[in-house]
């Protein structure tokens, strides 16, 4: 028996298709329409329409602005400048580009373990040579070093720890950053052998009343000399501690009152991370039963020939987990120092010199040929690894047209993961975080005096996923208002789009 062909006419249907697709297309339209009109009553209200605004979202699939707000129009990135440093070395490092830092010998092992010579602790620029929350390393670069030479059978070092941190340029902070800010944790010392972020701690806690506080530096170290003539008082008593280092010195002092059962903390940057770092490593070695007997020196660039290193002879080399490993920390906790470090470890690696200018031009490279939108040379100055130059200036436009790129590109998951999640984790953890919207958006934040920035994906509620930029530059109201804006128009978007 012959099946019944089906005889529904097919033009109607084409119509039907037709008719409905066109208005989905208008619904879309409709709601597209809603959501800039809310955008543009977000941003005159009282607090917001106090900053310069730069926008612009767009949908990648179909190269679609969906929102623009002086897209071409230059602005203070903060650290979502982060993201073209991040950009650029997965790029031209690639996202399994490993930092290595070696310990070398001038010398040689006698039959007894005795090395004749030096040991010299280069470093390469690895940021991440401790690891407080043990989630990179099975253990501390230097500790493992120290492990491998007393493998070698190396039992005492007749000679000096060297630490060489020539691989950079020996100027320790970036272009255009302020008094102020090198002053702060955010402005740490840049330096090819870095260790702990080059931020100390030193922690003073309540003792007996009348003794002496107890003081204890974080990472533990002998380099530094406490001066500790402080006293525990009652519970009543007035807190006047104070913990001051002077640089250039190795000596912390420590005084004042401190309550009964308080305590109190503080920071000191690294004047000398090298020396400190080299410190470090001889209290490793004794740790393994490797005794020094010389003294902690120092190499900066330039100091020795590469002829007079060339004799040099490799002991032990550690290897940092993948670039993109190190990545997450940069973007996901916005840190600065790790930033500048990759910068130069660009220009090192691909200009041969370790210097911020060296590190810019192989950014520059990248970006030419990656084919950015709105590369002005009058609109986009880039001065920093990190954003925390006020002199860097970028557009809205460049900003999605490279979060397109990076789309586009095999490493992107790798590179989507570096990125804060919205009420999960990083500088994202306490932003964006109701139900409606976490786990929505990934995205680098951005923050200066008067300035907010938010850069990064956004996957909407429809399925749709879209590139966007935020900056708020000149903020003169509440920082807080800017900030709450920025989030609603992310969550209105995420909702509605």
């Amino acid at each position: 028996m012959r099946s019944r062909s089906c005889r529904f006419p097919v033009f109607p249907i084409v119509i039907l298709f037709l008719f409905s697709s066109f208005l989905i297309s208008q619904l879309h339209a409709g709601s597209l329409e809603t959501i800039q009109t809310k955008v543009a009553q977000y941003l005159k209200r009282p607090g917001a329409r106090s900053a310069d605004w730069g926008i612009e979202i767009l949908d990648p699939t179909t190269d679609k602005v969906v929102l623009a707000v002086n897209p071409d129009k230059p602005f203070k990135p903060a650290s979502v400048l982060k993201v073209i440093t991040s950009a650029a070395a997965l790029e031209r490092l690639g996202p399994d580009f490993k930092f290595r830092t070696g310990v070398y010998s001038d010398g040689t092992i006698q039959t007894d373990g005795t090395l004749l010579g030096n040991l010299i602790l280069v470093g390469r620029g690895d940021p991440n040579l401790m690891d407080p929350s043990g989630e990179l390393l099975s253990e501390p670069a230097l500790r493992e070093l120290a492990k491998k030479l007393e493998t070698l059978g190396i039992r005492k070092v007749q000679g000096d720890i060297i630490g060489d941190d020539s691989y950079f340029d020996p100027t320790s902070h970036g272009r255009g950053w302020t008094a102020q800010e090198l002053k702060s944790i955010y402005g740490a010392p840049i330096n090819a052998l870095s260790i702990s972020n080059n931020v100390f701690w030193i922690h003073a806690h309540a003792a007996k009343a009348g003794k002496p506080a107890s003081v204890v530096v974080e990472p533990a170290t002998s380099y530094f000399r406490i001066k500790n003539t402080s006293v525990t008082g009652t519970a009543k008593s007035k807190a006047t501690l104070s913990i001051r280092y002077v640089p250039g010195t190795k000596t912390i002092t420590v005084s004042g009152t401190l309550p009964l059962r308080k305590s109190s903390s503080q920071s000191i940057l690294l004047d000398k991370p090298a020396e400190v770092t080299a410190t470090m490593f001889r209290e490793e070695l004794k740790r393994n039963r490797i005794t020094v007997t010389g003294k902690i020196r120092v190499i900066h660039n330039g100091d020795l020939s590469a002829e007079a290193k060339a004799g040099w002879q490799l002991a032990a080399e550690h290897e940092s987990p993948p670039l993109y490993r190190a990545l997450e920390i940069i973007n996901k906790q916005s840190q600065n120092l790790h930033a500048e470090m990759l910068l130069r470890t660009l220009g090192a690696e691909l200009k041969h010199q370790g210097t911020d200018e060296a590190g810019l031009d192989a950014v520059w490279d990248f970006l030419a040929e990656a084919g950015v939108e709105g590369m002005d040379s009058q609109k986009i100055q880039l001065n920093d690894g990190c954003g925390l130059s006020r002199d860097n200036l970028v557009t809205p436009r460049f900003q999605a047209s490279l979060l397109k790129f990076l789309s586009t590109r095999p490493y992107f998951d790798l590179f989507l993961n570096t990125l804060a999640i919205s009420g999960t984790d990083g500088t994202l953890k306490n932003r964006l975080a109701s139900d409606q919207v976490r786990g929505s958006i990934r995205a680098k934040t951005g923050s200066l005096n008067g300035v907010s920035t938010l850069s990064g994906y956004m996957t909407t509620k429809s399925g749709r996923n879209l590139v966007f930029c935020i900056f708020a530059n000149n903020v003169r109201a509440s920082m807080t208002t800017v900030k709450k804006t920025i989030d609603e128009i992310c969550s209105l978007f995420v909702n509605s789009y």
